[in-house]
Formats: structure tokens, sequence, C-alpha cells
């Protein structure tokens, strides 16, 4: 049975998966009692204990997403993570399944564009039981036959029904666009050739490649005590070798370039309305312009108040919906606009969105419109982070880019200083050249 998945949850799954920086206000902080550890084997640990909330969280996480799927094989590492708790040596999928319920331990598996990783939650005296499946899945998984087939055809399903919506459908295609030959032209998920020519032997060997020592950053958040855990990580992960064979090969880290000029593709089909939207390169995650850009993109077309429902569908009348999107990766980024119109006013929907932009360079904003908005998401941030699972998913993202988590509170200090010359200074550089996708009858 194919899945749709909308607009709303897309956008939703990658702002919530992606890399975001943690913005807070100054009575909190996720950096706080934070300890950073290396193993034996360079492995690094960050660990923040958190009493008020009895709950262990852990983050496994390895440097290795989707970007450095083999050439041939996009959808490589997604596999991996989707097979991950389909059995082991010692365990079945249903004995994996049926411990964790046992245990009340919530085990999740992930893969992104520039990451993946094994994310656990449970309660504090259940934390030993539930890392010893987790330890089993990293040892000893054995990516059964007829469970591998199974997942694959799962996974072929998800793609295609990506490409059913035709709202996704823009979204994908907007991306394969934008970024030409580089890997993140690709969803998580790969492609359908990529899935469909993955075997089960390679997918077995990448795995091993994933979760070699070096790849990996662990953080732990929550209920619990450094000194007990730091020997069981030591003794576990901190005695984990490995080697890999070289095959397949990942993908060595390409450049990215813009090109210098607007670029738009049509697809027909037979749909009521248009779809329109328009993208454009951004600062990445790391980037000390990236809050600069957030307070650009709340403006621009982040909730009922925007600038692009206001003026073009409020005020004018002419889109039955618009917004952008502000697409953070670890590398090169991208913000999206969208608009749906009926066929006729496409070209003047196009018009108006560019000169929305414009403004943002030639105008920039207030600095009561800045801290209005840093304020927003200010509170927006804090509520998304306040989790133990969530801080710890943001140290280890901090450590494994090699930032360190204290970055997380230099993050801050980028929003406390942006000011209307920032803004017009951004806007210029970043909104010359457009990539758009127009879906139309």
């Amino acid at each position: 049975m194919k899945k749709r998945i909308s607009l709303a949850l897309v956008l939703v799954l990658l702002a919530a998966l992606s890399a975001v920086p943690v913005l807070a206000e100054d009575t909190f902080s996720i950096t706080q009692d934070v300890q950073r550890v290396t193993l034996s084997n360079g492995i690094t640990v960050v660990l923040k204990e958190n009493p008020a909330f009895d709950i262990v969280a852990m983050v496994i996480m390895s440097d290795v997403g989707s970007v450095q799927d083999p050439f041939g094989l996009e959808g490589l590492t997604y596999l991996v993570q989707r097979n991950l708790i389909s059995g082991t040596e010692n365990r079945t999928s249903l004995d994996i399944i049926t411990e964790l319920e046992s245990l009340g331990t919530q085990l999740q598996t992930t893969s992104l564009q520039d990451y993946s990783s094994i994310m656990l939650q449970c309660q504090p005296d259940n934390f030993l039981a539930s890392f010893d499946i987790v330890l089993d899945l990293l040892n000893n998984s054995t990516f059964p036959e007829a469970e591998f087939e199974r997942e694959r055809a799962l996974s072929l399903a998800v793609i295609q029904s990506l490409y059913d919506d035709p709202v996704n459908a823009m979204f994908l295609t907007q991306w394969e666009l934008f970024y030409g030959d580089h890997p993140y032209r690709y969803s998580p998920y790969g492609s359908w050739e990529g899935v469909s020519a993955a075997q089960r032997e390679q997918v077995k060997d990448w795995q091993k490649y994933m979760y070699l020592p070096q790849h990996l950053t662990v953080a732990v958040v929550g209920n619990f005590n450094s000194e007990e855990l730091l020997p069981v990580l030591e003794g576990t992960l901190g005695s984990r070798q490995g080697e890999y064979s070289g095959s397949p090969a990942p993908k060595e880290a390409m450049p990215f370039v813009y090109p210098p000029e607007d670029r738009e593709m049509t697809i027909n089909l037979p749909t009521g309305a248009a779809f329109l939207m328009l993208g454009y390169p951004a600062p990445d995650t790391f980037n000390p312009d990236n809050a600069v850009m957030a307070v650009i993109n709340s403006v621009l077309g982040d909730g009922l108040s925007s600038r692009l429902l206001v003026e073009i569908r409020d005020k004018l009348g002419l889109v039955y919906e618009a917004g952008s999107y502000y697409d953070e990766r670890l590398g090169p980024s991208n913000i999206l606009t969208y608009a749906i119109t009926h066929p006729d006013n496409v070209d003047l929907v196009r018009e108006k969105i560019t000169e929305q932009l414009q403004l943002f360079a030639s105008e920039g904003l207030t600095s009561e419109e800045i801290a209005g908005v840093a304020a927003k998401l200010r509170g927006n941030h804090l509520l998304n982070n306040e989790t133990n699972i969530s801080q710890a998913l943001l140290l280890a993202t901090a450590e494994m880019t090699g930032r360190g988590y204290e970055w997380i509170d230099e993050y801050l200090a980028f929003f406390d200083h942006i000011t209307p010359e920032d803004i017009k200074r951004v806007a210029s550089e970043y909104f010359q050249n457009y990539t758009g996708i127009l879906i139309t009858p």
C-alpha cells in the first residue's frame, strides 16, 4: 500500500531531522554541565546529567549519510538503517521488538543526507538492558534475506509515494535541478534505481563502514551517573574496532558551484492549479549568516503574517497558498519559496515573489522587526529542544562536525547581533539567481 506524504509532513520531517541549532533564553543552556570524553579508540562521547527528567536518551551518530552512498547505490545508507533491527545472531526481529516493548524502550534509526543515527530512550533502570540490544545491532546484525527483501519493497513504495503527490514531487525535482551532480540531489531515501540495485551483502558491508569508530560520536543526556556510565561505554563502544574492505566505495566530497543564471523546469500534469517553486542558495547550518537567513525566512514565508501571504494572497489575491522553507544542511543549503496559483497568474506571481525577495536586499528590516523575529525563533526552538533526546541529537551533531558542543552557545550570540545591514548583505549575496520548478496543466 502506497503511503502519501503531505507537504506539511515533509516540512516537519525535514525541519525536525535537520541539524538545526537551538536558540534559547539566557536562563536555559543546553551546554551547561556537559562533559566531553574521548574513548580509547577515538570515539567522542558527550554526557549531560539531567536528573530532572527520569529518562535516559542516547544518540549514536555516524558521520556517514546518504551523500556518501556509492555511485549507483543511492539509498544504501537508508537500507542499512531501515534493516538494522531486522535480526542479529542472537535475536530475531520479533525478539528485538518484544524486548524493547517489555522494557518500555523507544529505539529509532535515522538516515539523513549528512549523518545517520541510532536513538535510544528509556527509563534509567532499563538502560543497560536496552543498550545491550543496541550493541547487538551494531556488532551482530545479519540482515536476513527475507526481511531485507521486504524492507527493500517497502522502501521502493516510500520513494514511489513521494512522487505520486504533486507537491512532494515538486520538492524532489527542485532539489535534483538545484544540486545538479552533487549528491544532495537525492533525498535520504535514495533513488528507485539505487535501492533496486543494492544487494544484501552490500548492505552488510556498508553497515560495517558506517559504524567504524572513526565515524562515531555518542551523546547521552538524562538521569544517569557519569562515573558509573563511562566504564560501561569504554568497555563496549571503546573497545570497538573494525576494518573496511573499501567496497562498495563511498562517494568522495564534491564541490558545489551554483550557476550564475536563472533556471526553470516546467512539468505538465493534469492539475487544476499551478505549483511554482523558486529556490536560492543559502548559508549552511554552521555558517554565521545562518541566523540572518533564518530571520529573513521567518518574515518572508513562515506563518499567516508572512509577507508572501499578506502581500501576494491577501492584498492581491494572486495565490491560494504561499510560503517559504529554509532547507538547512551541513553542506550547501537552499531557501525555497512556493506558491499555488491559477495557471494564468504564474508569470505575475513569479514577478511578485522576486520583488519581495529583493526588498530584503534594498530595504532590509528594522532593528525592531529583527528583535521580534528573534524572540519568536528563540521560543519556537526552545520548545523543540527541551527533551533529552533532542538535546542529545544537537550535542552529537555539534561534536560530529568538529565545532564542539560549545558552538551552541556561540550560535546564540549570532542572533543578538543581527543588524539591518546584515539583512541587506545576506539577501544581496544569496537572492541573485533562482532555480524554479513549475507544475501546470
